[in-house]
C-alpha cells in the first residue's frame, strides 16, 4: 500500500498543473511495481484526480509492456511462444487495459471446441468442426472494410470485435485449437495467412472455410507466382510475430509516428535474432 495515500490523492487534484504534475512524476519514477496500489486508489478519485491518476498508470504500464517487449524481441526465435508474444504486444499497444476477462474467453471457446470434436476421429471431422464453431457460430471474419486497422493486428481486438486480418484470426484459430487439443500451424503464404491442421488448410480470414490445394494455388497466382512445397510448410513463431509487426508499422507510420518507429526497432532486433 502506498504511504500517504491521502496527500497524493490531494496533491492530484490541485488545480496548479505544476504540482500536479511533480506528483506525477514522482509516482512514475517508483516503477510499475506500484500500479496495483495506484488502481486501489482510483475508486477514491474523480474529475482531473482520475484522469492524472490514470495517465500515471498509462505510462508506468507502458514503460513495462514496452520494457519486456523489447527484452522478449532479442530473445524471440523458431521455438518462442507466439501466443504469449501476441498479448504482450497488446499491451504495449494498449497500455493500461486490463486483459483477463478476454482472455479467460479463449479458455472458455476452447473447452467448447474440445466437447464438440470428441467424437470427431477424422482431420476432415475435426476442422469442419472448428470453421462451423469459430467461423459460422462466432462469427470471425476477415475485416475486408477496413482492412489496415489497427485493432485488425490486436489479438484481444479481435476477439472482442470478431473481425481481424488474416495473421490474427489465424493466431486465434491456433490459440483456440492447440488448447482444444489439436496441433493447429500457421501457414504463410505470400500475401495471405491460414492455418493447416495435418494436411488439412484453413482460411480464417473467410469463416473459417476449408481450402483445397488449388484455391491456395490460386492465391499466388494473383500474385504471378508459383505454389511451391515450401509455401505450404508451418509459419515459424518468429516470422509469425514479424509479420504481425508489419502490419502494425503500416498502422502506425500515419497514425502514430512515435509508436512506428518503436515497432520499426523492435522489427530490426527481431529480425537480426540469430535463428
Amino acid at each position: 500500500m502506498l504511504p500517504q495515500r491521502d496527500s497524493i490523492l490531494t496533491l492530484l487534484a490541485d488545480e496548479d498543473s505544476d504540482t500536479a504534475g511533480l506528483v506525477q512524476n514522482q509516482l512514475i519514477a517508483r516503477g510499475p511495481a506500484i500500479i496495483g496500489d495506484l488502481r486501489e486508489l482510483l475508486p477514491a478519485a474523480s474529475g482531473r484526480t482520475e484522469r492524472r491518476l490514470k495517465e500515471v498508470i498509462v505510462q508506468l504500464a507502458r514503460d513495462d509492456a514496452e520494457r519486456r517487449f523489447g527484452e522478449l524481441c532479442e530473445k524471440f526465435d523458431d521455438h518462442s511462444d507466439i501466443d504469449a508474444a501476441a498479448w504482450l504486444l497488446a499491451e504495449v499497444v494498449s497500455p493500461g487495459e486490463d486483459f483477463a476477462d478476454v482472455r479467460r474467453q479463449v479458455d472458455v471457446w476452447a473447452a467448447e471446441l474440445a466437447r464438440r470434436i470428441a467424437d470427431k476421429e477424422t482431420v476432415l471431422q475435426q476442422v469442419a468442426a472448428m470453421g462451423e464453431y469459430l467461423g459460422r457460430e462466432l462469427r470471425f471474419r476477415g475485416n475486408e472494410d477496413d482492412y489496415y486497422s489497427e485493432d485488425n493486428s490486436l489479438l484481444p481486438r479481435v476477439i472482442v470485435n470478431r473481425f481481424g486480418n488474416p495473421i490474427t484470426l489465424s493466431l486465434l484459430y491456433i490459440a483456440v485449437g492447440r488448447r482444444a487439443g489439436l496441433n493447429i500451424q500457421g501457414v504463410g503464404l505470400p500475401g495471405h495467412f491460414v492455418v493447416r491442421l495435418g494436411g488439412v488448410f484453413m482460411d480464417p480470414f473467410h469463416s473459417g472455410r476449408r481450402l483445397q490445394l488449388e484455391e491456395c494455388q490460386k492465391l499466388l497466382e494473383s500474385q504471378g507466382l508459383v505454389l511451391q512445397p515450401h509455401h505450404l510448410q508451418p509459419c515459424k513463431p518468429r516470422v509469425m510475430l514479424a509479420r504481425m509487426l508489419n502490419n502494425l508499422l503500416h498502422a502506425a507510420e500515419t497514425g502514430d509516428p512515435q509508436m512506428g518507429e518503436k515497432l520499426h526497432g523492435w522489427l530490426q532486433v527481431l529480425q537480426r535474432t540469430p535463428v
